[in-house]
């Protein structure tokens, strides 16, 4: 029971998929923000901002300006972001070891809800069921 509770009083810092692969590339050295969205590709500016804040408000990532005249800032690791590393690449580990069975479920409340048909929604839950 004080699990649960515990775990309702967690940050919600892995809401994104670009959570992780900002840590990872934060763990090699810092990055301005426009080295961030090179380096991780298709990820909006509004996207990248939002999850640097987020990351910033949980206490895993730290912002430094490194020059007042052009306000270039940069992002780093805390101390506490670099403890989670490793638990993350562990569930990167398992995410990717289950990603059929993750997948094949993880879309399904979303397909009900527009399909609205109740037999076709109970034979896909039967579908997904028998898949695990």
């Amino acid at each position: 029971m004080k699990a649960m509770q515990g775990s309702n009083s967690s940050p919600p810092i892995f809401i994104g998929r670009w959570t992780p692969r900002i840590l990872f590339s934060l763990k090699e050295k810092p990055h301005r923000h426009g080295e961030l969205r090179r380096h991780l590709g298709s990820v909006s500016q509004r996207m990248l901002t939002r999850s640097l804040r987020n990351l910033e408000s949980a206490g895993l990532i730290a912002k430094r300006v490194t020059s007042p005249k052009t306000i270039a800032v940069e992002y780093s690791l805390t101390r506490l972001g670099r403890t989670i590393i490793a638990p993350l690449r562990g569930m990167c580990r398992w995410a990717k070891r289950y990603r059929r069975d993750v997948s094949a479920d993880v879309h399904l409340p979303e397909r009900m809800r527009l399909l609205g048909d109740q037999g076709l929604r109970q034979r896909m839950m039967n579908t997904a069921e028998g898949r695990r």
